[in-house]
Order: C-alpha cells, then structure tokens, then sequence
C-alpha cells in the first residue's frame, strides 16, 4: 500500500469512527434522536469499508449500498462476506429516517443493534488497516 493511501484509508477511518461516536451520544443522550442515530451508524459502516478499499487501492463506486461494498471488500479477502447481513440491515438506515412520513422512527433497541452491527464492522476494518483505535 502506498503512503498516499494509507494516509487516505486512515482519514476514512477517522471519519467512520466519528459517526460512530455521534450515533453513540445521539442515542444514549439525556434527549435521544434515534433517526439521526441511526443514519450515523450507517455513515460508519460505510465509511469504514471505503476505508479497508482504499487501503486496498480498490477503486469503488459512489455508493451508500452496503452490500456492493462488501463485495468489493470480498474480493480482497473472503473473510469480509459475514458482513453481508449486516450491510442488509444498515444500508435502508442511510435514507430511510430522513423525511416526515418514512415511517416511524427507530426504537431504542433498534438503534443499540444498528450501532453494535457499525462497531462491529468498525473494528474489523480498522484491524485490517492495523489501526490502534480499533477498539473506538
């Protein structure tokens, strides 16, 4: 990898890891904001593949589909498709909160799951990247 691409990878990371920690306050504040929480935890998981595929110099498509980035991840190493299910769940919480009349707004329980799934996905990323706050 070259030098240029790590530092980009690591900038996506630190971009990943600050939706992460907004979704965490957003969902654990005094005054909730699930919606919001929920396209933030969306945000990082995304963020956090673009990270691990640019470490890689894989070039991907301008896209908030978590499923086309983790086969773009899977072509790197197969270890990335347990992902699939996750990017399934998170991938609708990019728009699907956005407008009155979406639907209704996540439950806190829902919100704690998509954060856990994002996390998840965070960390594996950043070990691949052999970043120190991968446990953020």
């Amino acid at each position: 990898m070259s030098p240029e691409s790590l530092q980009l990878a690591q900038s996506w990371l630190r971009k990943a890891s600050s939706d992460l920690a907004a979704a965490r306050i957003l969902i654990r504040g005094d005054h909730p904001y699930l919606d919001i929480a929920a396209y933030h935890c969306q945000q990082g998981a995304e963020k956090a593949f673009k990270a691990y595929l640019t470490s890689q110099e894989t070039i991907f498509p301008k896209t908030h589909t978590l499923e086309r980035l983790v086969e773009l991840c899977s072509s790197s190493t197969a270890d990335f498709e347990q992902f699939q299910p996750y990017a399934k769940e998170l991938t609708p919480l990019s728009d699907e909160f956005r407008y009155p009349g979406d639907g209704p707004d996540p439950t806190p329980q829902e919100a704690e799951h998509a954060l856990a799934l994002a996390e998840e996905i965070y960390r594996f990323c950043a070990e691949r990247l052999g970043d120190e706050r991968a446990e953020s």
